[in-house]
C-alpha cells in the first residue's frame, strides 16, 4: 500500500496534477512514520546501537582503566579511540538519514543521492567491524602478555589466580591458540556482523531500493 500511494503520487506529479498540492511533504510522511517508514526504522535502529555501544565501551574502558591500579590502561585508550569512532560515524550516519527525509529538495532525486551514500556507510561499517575485531583481539592480547610479562620480571608479587596464566605465556602452545583463536573470532565476526547489518539496515535499505524501482516504473 505504502509503494502504490507513493507511485499515485509521483504519477501526478509528472502530469502536472494538483491533485496533491504538498505531495512531497505526503512522501515524507509516509518516510517519517514510525512504525512503517525504512528511514525512520534504520534511524531507530542506530539509536539503539549506539546506546548499547557506548554502554558496553564505557564498562571496558572503566574496567581496563582502574583494573589492577590500571596495569592496561592502554586497552582503555585503545577502546575509547574506538568508541569515539563509532560516535562520529553515528553522527554523519544520522544527519545522513535526517537528509533523507527532506522536503526542501525534489522527493526522488535527493533519495537516489543519499540512499548511495547511505550504502557507502553501511559497507564501511561492515569493512571496519569486521577488521577491527581481529586486530583489537591481538593487540589486547599483546599488550597483556607484555605487561604480564614485565611484571614477572620486576619481582611483583602475583596472585595465585595470575600465576597460571604467566607459566602457559612461557609454552609456545599459548601464542598457537592465540593466532588460531584470531582466526576463529575473524571468521565468526564476518557471518555475524553480515547477518546483524542485514537485519538492522540492508533489509530497510532494500526497501528504499524497491520504492525507487517502482517510481521508476511510473
Amino acid at each position: 500500500m505504502e509503494l502504490d500511494s507513493l507511485k499515485e503520487i509521483w504519477k501526478d506529479q509528472e502530469k502536472g496534477m494538483d491533485r496533491y498540492p504538498d505531495s512531497n511533504s505526503e512522501i515524507l510522511s509516509m518516510l517519517g512514520k514510525k512504525s512503517q517508514s525504512p528511514v525512520a526504522k534504520i534511524r531507530r535502529n542506530l539509536l539503539w546501537e549506539l546506546i548499547s555501544i557506548v554502554v558496553i565501551y564505557v564498562a571496558f574502558i572503566a574496567y581496563y582503566a582502574f583494573s589492577r591500579r590500571g596495569q592496561y590502561w592502554e586497552i582503555a585508550v585503545m577502546l575509547g579511540l574506538v568508541g569515539i569512532g563509532f560516535v562520529f560515524y553515528y553522527y554523519h550516519k544520522n544527519k545522513l538519514l535526517k537528509s533523507m527525509q527532506r522536503v526542501d529538495v525534489e522527493v526522488k532525486s535527493n533519495l537516489q543521492i543519499q540512499l548511495a551514500t547511505l550504502e557507502k556507510y553501511v559497507r564501511f561499517y561492515f569493512l571496519a567491524g569486521t577488521l577491527l575485531t581481529p586486530l583489537l583481539y591481538y593487540l589486547t592480547g599483546l599488550i597483556i602478555l607484555y605487561k604480564s610479562k614485565s611484571h614477572q620480571l620486576s619481582g611483583d608479587v602475583l596472585t595465585d589466580r595470575v600465576q597460571p596464566m604467566l607459566n602457559t605465556v612461557q609454552d609456545h602452545q599459548y601464542f598457537t591458540e592465540f593466532l588460531i583463536g584470531g582466526a576463529v573470532v575473524t571468521f565468526l565476526i564476518y557471518f555475524a556482523n553480515k547477518w546483524y547489518i542485514k537485519k538492522l539496515y540492508g533489509q530497510h535499505i532494500s526497501h528504499l531500493r524497491e520504492l525507487l524501482r517502482q517510481m521508476d516504473e511510473v
